[in-house]
């Protein structure tokens, strides 16, 4: 093996080593979907059966929602303040010791 041959093989080596840096810095985050290389992607059109589903889900869930919105509006509990003015942290100290 000359001088030569060893020059041409780190050449290769650098040029590989190049190459794989640049696939994983450029292509891989960039333009490759990861979830189909991970085999992960969904079908691009949806059976009207689970969408149906889906939306029925959204649907009790918006209305539990509102439910619980309406509940803590009326119980008249949700400001925190227990009637009295707010002032310092430090005042409401003073008048809650003995």
């Amino acid at each position: 093996m000359s001088h030569t041959n060893g020059r041409k093989i780190v050449g290769v080596a650098m040029a590989a080593i190049a190459g794989t840096i640049g696939i994983g810095v450029i292509y891989l985050p960039f333009i490759a979907d990861r979830d189909k290389l991970r085999g992960l992607f969904e079908e691009e059109e949806m059976p009207q059966e689970a969408r149906k589903e889906i939306e029925i889900i959204m649907k009790a869930e918006q209305a539990a929602q509102q439910a619980q919105r309406g509940s803590v509006g009326n119980s008249g509990h949700g400001d925190g303040t227990s009637g009295r003015k707010a002032g310092s942290m430090w005042q409401n100290i003073k008048r809650s010791s003995p």
